[in-house]
C-alpha cells in the first residue's frame, strides 16, 4: 500500500499553529461559475455529467436512472432551496452544506436541464468519486533529532484523519502512554459520514475502520509504535479525530467526503483540531477535471480559511500536470511521494495544476512505509 506522503501533516503537530501560518489565496472578484472550466458550453451543467452518463468505465447512473450531483447556488442554500429541489424535480437530498453554497444528492437524468433553470442554481456538478492513495521513514527525515532537540512530539495537538476510519483498539492507537489503566485515549472523537451521517456530536460512535487505509495513515501520523516501539508515528503524543468518508472498498463520493470535511471545521474548537490529513484523490481515468472551482476543492480551501491546516496527497498518476482533486486546491498543502532513497517516487503525481500553479508543495517518503494494520490488534 502506498501511503502518499500524508505524514508531513504532523510537522504542524510539533508546534502551535495559526491560520495565518499558511498563505491564503485571494477570493475571486467575479463569481467563480462565470468562468469555470467545468462548464465550457455554458449550459449550467458540469460537462463531466454528460461524459459520465455515457461512460462504460463506471456505473454513474443507477437502476432508477438517477445520478449523483452537487447543486451549486449563488447563495448559501436554505431549507427552502432544498424543498424547492425536491418539489420541482426528482431530487433526493443527501447533504446540505454551509461552508460552500451547495446541496448534494441524486437526481433523475431527465430532470438535469430543468433543475439547472431553477432560481438560484448556478451549476450542477457531477458528484465524483475519491479513493485511497496509498525502517523507518522517521530516520530519513530526521524526526528523532527533532524529538531530541526540541522536545516536540505532538503533545497538545489534534489531527483529523479524513479517510476510511481508525481502528481505535489497535495497541498503537488506543491511548497515549500505552498504559491501559490511564484514561488518555488517542482517538478522542469519531464521525462516520458513510454509515451514520446523522450522528454528529463525535462521541456517539466508537471509532472503527473496515478497510484499513485510515488506520495505516493514523499510525504513521501519531502511532505510539506499541507493542515493539519500532515503527513509531511522527507525532506520537498527538491525539486524533477519526472522520470516516470512504467505505469498506476505499472509495467515497465528493458529497460524503465534503460532509466529513465540513464536520471537521464545525468541530475544530470542540476537539482542538489543528490539522487534517486526506490521503485520497480522484477516481483514475474518470477524474475528468481538477478545476479549482470543483466543490471539493472549494470545500478544501474553506477548511484552510477556517484555520485547519490541510494536507492532501498529490496522487499516484505518475505523470505531469495530473494533480487530482482535491490535492489541486490552491490553499492546501499538497504532498508528493518519495522513495526511501529520497528520490521522487515513480508513481507520484506531478504538477502543475490545471490553473498552472506549482504542486505538490512538499514531498515525503510514501513507499514501503510500515504502519498499523486495522483489526489486527498489533
Amino acid at each position: 500500500m502506498r501511503a502518499a506522503a500524508i505524514t508531513v501533516l504532523t510537522i504542524l503537530a510539533f508546534a502551535p499553529l495559526s491560520s495565518s501560518s499558511i498563505g491564503i489565496g485571494d477570493y475571486q472578484e467575479s463569481p467563480w461559475w462565470e468562468s469555470t472550466s467545468m462548464d465550457r458550453d455554458g449550459d449550467k451543467i458540469h460537462d463531466a455529467i454528460w461524459l459520465a452518463i455515457d461512460s462504460e468505465l463506471y456505473d454513474w447512473v443507477d437502476a432508477e436512472n438517477t445520478i449523483g450531483v452537487i447543486v451549486d447556488f449563488d447563495h448559501t442554500p436554505t431549507s427552502q432551496d432544498q424543498e424547492m429541489l425536491e418539489r420541482e424535480v426528482d431530487f433526493q437530498t443527501q447533504f446540505r452544506y454551509h461552508l460552500i453554497d451547495s446541496i448534494a444528492g441524486r437526481i433523475g437524468v431527465e430532470d438535469l436541464i430543468e433543475a439547472s433553470r431553477l432560481p438560484g442554481v448556478v451549476l450542477i456538478e457531477l458528484d465524483g468519486i475519491l479513493t485511497t492513495q496509498m525502517s523507518d521513514v522517521n530516520d530519513i527525515h530526521g524526526i528523532p533529532m527533532i524529538w531530541e532537540d526540541t522536545g516536540y512530539t505532538g503533545e497538545g495537538s489534534v489531527v483529523s484523519i479524513i479517510d476510511t476510519g481508525i481502528d481505535s483498539d489497535h495497541v498503537g492507537l488506543d491511548d497515549l502512554d500505552d498504559d491501559n489503566s490511564t484514561n488518555d485515549s488517542k482517538v478522542i472523537a469519531f464521525y462516520d459520514a458513510v454509515n451514520n451521517p446523522d450522528k454528529t456530536n463525535g462521541t456517539e460512535i466508537k471509532a472503527y475502520d473496515d478497510q484499513g487505509h485510515g488506520t495505516h495513515c493514523a499510525g504513521i501520523t501519531a502511532g505510539t509504535g506499541a507493542p515493539d516501539f519500532v515503527n513509531i508515528g511522527v507525532a506520537p503524543q498527538a491525539q486524533l479525530v477519526g472522520v470516516k468518508v470512504l467505505d469498506e472498498g476505499g472509495s467515497g463520493s465528493f458529497a460524503t467526503v465534503m460532509a466529513g470535511m465540513e464536520w471537521t471545521v464545525d468541530k475544530r474548537h470542540d476537539f482542538n483540531i489543528r490539522a487534517a490529513s486526506m490521503s485520497l484523490g480522484g477516481f483514475g481515468l474518470i477524474e475528468w477535471t481538477s478545476s479549482e472551482e470543483e466543490s471539493v476543492n472549494r470545500m478544501a480551501n474553506e477548511m484552510v480559511r477556517s484555520g485547519v491546516a490541510l494536507f492532501i496527497a498529490a496522487g499516484n498518476s505518475a505523470v505531469s500536470a495530473q494533480i487530482g482533486t482535491p490535492g489541486s486546491a490552491e490553499d492546501v498543502i499538497t504532498v508528493g511521494a518519495l522513495d526511501k532513497d529520497t528520490s521522487i517516487a515513480v508513481y507520484s503525481s506531478q504538477g502543475p495544476t490545471e490553473e498552472g500553479r506549482v504542486k505538490p508543495n512538499i514531498a515525503f517518503v510514501g513507499s514501503s512505509v510500515m504502519a498499523p494494520e486495522a483489526n489486527s490488534g498489533d
